[in-house]
């Protein structure tokens, strides 16, 4: 059984430091996967410690002054009872992971979580393309949004685990549904059988 272990180095003086163990490190369990925020202040971690609500978890610890202060598993919307590891931060605003608990086509699938103040929201299965009945994992986004690359054992690769480049277009909508209440100005009162004009500002029309 191998321990996943973490080790951080300084580029100093155009060579690399030695490097330097984390503080969670232990041989009765894995600290891998690292992920760390754009202000290098909080840092995301793949663990089987202790404590957890599965195989693998998603943890963070916060910088406080020159050290880190205490593991902080993610908690029930992010970790299940299987393994979630490979977290990435994309704009500090999206966390994308993989996990084999959370529903998806089978074996690990690649999921994105929106951040809602200090916790993160449901996560969303990327669904195909991005995600196939084969283990998807590892992915990383362009700072542009234009394009990623994602690491997958599907069929019609070279080898055991590949690397794929992805594109990403621009969503656009078909259609678009709004609903509210027409309300006079003064009154406020509900103006029944009111016609609503919409104007796209795009098209003019």
């Amino acid at each position: 059984t191998n321990r996943l272990k973490l080790y951080s180095s300084s580029f100093e003086d155009d060579k690399w430091t030695e490097p330097e163990p984390f503080y969670l490190n232990s041989e009765a369990y894995s600290i891998g996967h690292p992920a760390l925020s754009a202000d290098g202040q909080t840092l995301y971690f793949a663990s089987d410690m202790p404590g957890g609500l599965g195989g693998t978890d998603l943890y963070r610890v916060k910088r406080i002054n020159d050290s880190w202060g205490p593991a902080e598993n993610l908690g029930a919307a992010v970790n299940t009872f299987g393994n979630e590891m490979f977290p990435y931060l994309h704009n500090d605003s999206i966390l994308y992971f993989s996990s084999d608990g959370h529903a998806g086509l089978g074996s690990l699938d690649i999921f994105k979580s929106l951040k809602e103040g200090e916790s993160w929201g449901k996560p969303e299965n990327m669904k195909a393309p991005v995600n196939s009945p084969a283990d998807d994992f590892g992915i990383v986004i362009h700072s542009s949004g234009t394009e990623g690359m994602l690491s997958s054992n599907r069929p019609g690769g070279k080898g055991e685990d590949d690397i794929y480049l992805f594109k990403i277009s621009e969503r656009i909508l078909d259609s678009v549904m709004i609903a509210g209440v027409v309300r006079d100005k003064e009154s406020m009162e509900t103006i029944k059988n009111a016609t609503v004009f919409m104007l796209n500002t795009l098209s003019n029309e």
